[in-house]
């Protein structure tokens, strides 16, 4: 994978390239196999921390991992254009605001003890007006060649803790436009029901254990308003959520079920904004030179 700038992956993209590359300095990563109405984000995948900040942070690897959504960024690199946050949640959320994306307090835990130095705080908020630039710039493309686009944002969750018996897949409609889009929604809902992972009831759910009210949902809604923006929670079934260790066969089935069921439903959406002639496959990523 190419290291690149942030100017040098816009570049790329207005320019319609193919290419896979992680921005200077590694805050994320674009991966673009071909130009198609859908993309695939996962923006919680993150675990590291630049050393310029770590030092302030005060959460430990386990305790930050416990928060994040590892793995997403692999399922997310199954598709056609993919963009997949590196840098924790508790170095600066993606999904909060820029006004909200540093915390102090976290999830009950202390995450500083104190308001990060100006310059410390100029870093964070550019590195997170870095990743909605090259969203916009990816966004905007697709704009330039389809009357519509769907953005899968993938998220997932721990559920020892809750009572009862938290679904397996949740998406969020906060930002949903239900009106237009209830039958992409209802088929999204009903191809989430048809993932079998191993030992596992799938109940699918709609706003039950988040409401999709994140902050990539909402820049989309209101800066890109031509598109739909699906934020979907996974049930953490396919993980030790203390350990952070993976089941693979749980994983394995997931990764196939959501790759089989998003690239379906990314042609019903295409279809949705007439646009002509896609397949599954065109939605799967294949490898890129740059």
């Amino acid at each position: 994978m190419d290291v690149l700038t942030e100017a040098e992956i816009i570049k790329r993209i207005a320019a319609g390239k193919r290419f896979r590359a992680t921005v200077t300095g590694g805050a994320y990563s674009v991966a673009i196999a071909r130009y198609v109405p859908a993309v695939v984000t996962a923006i919680h995948d993150g675990h590291d921390i630049p050393a310029e900040i770590a030092g302030d942070v005060l959460v430990s690897e386990e305790q930050r991992r416990f928060e994040e959504d590892p793995f997403t960024g692999a399922i997310a690199d199954s598709f056609a254009i993919s963009l997949t946050v590196h840098h924790s949640r508790y170095c600066y959320d993606i999904n909060r605001c820029p006004e909200q994306c540093i915390y102090r307090e976290a999830w009950g835990q202390t995450v500083r003890e104190r308001v990060p130095p100006e310059r410390q705080k100029r870093l964070i908020l550019d590195l997170h007006r870095s990743y909605y630039r090259v969203l916009d710039a990816v966004i905007g493309a697709l704009e330039q060649r389809f009357s519509g686009y769907v953005v899968y944002d993938l998220h997932s969750y721990n559920y020892s803790r809750l009572p009862g018996d938290p679904p397996l897949f949740n998406v969020g409609t906060h930002f949903v436009d239900r009106d237009r889009f209830r039958p992409l929604l209802d088929l999204l809902l009903d191809g989430l029901h048809t993932i079998e992972v191993p030992g596992i009831i799938n109940r699918t759910a709609v706003d039950e254990v988040f409401a999709g009210k994140g902050y990539q949902a909402e820049y989309l809604s209101n800066n890109h308003p031509g598109g739909l923006c699906l934020p979907i929670e996974i049930k953490k079934v396919f993980m030790d959520e203390a350990t952070g260790n993976v089941h693979d066969s749980r994983f394995d089935c997931l990764c196939r079920g959501l790759t089989r069921v998003l690239s379906s439903h990314a042609v019903a959406c295409a279809e949705h904004f007439r646009i002509d002639g896609c397949t599954p496959a065109d939605f799967l990523a294949l490898n890129v030179n740059s």
